[in-house]
């Protein structure tokens, strides 16, 4: 079970923001697309964060 401090979750939102913009940059012509990617890479980004947080505590 992961151990999450409330603390920590401040990290998750700039981590799905820089995933959002990253993602939401590549040049397609749909909307559609554009929407898709920003929302897969806001996801991404949140997950990182989270996998990140996790292991921390492992590298330390």
């Amino acid at each position: 079970m992961p151990n999450i401090i409330t603390n920590n979750l401040m990290f998750l939102l700039p981590m799905a923001l820089a995933g959002l913009l990253l993602c939401g940059e590549v040049p397609v012509a749909s909307r559609l697309v554009r929407t898709s990617l920003r929302a897969v890479g806001a996801v991404f980004g949140a997950l990182l964060a989270l996998l990140v947080l996790e292991a921390l505590p492992v590298l330390i």
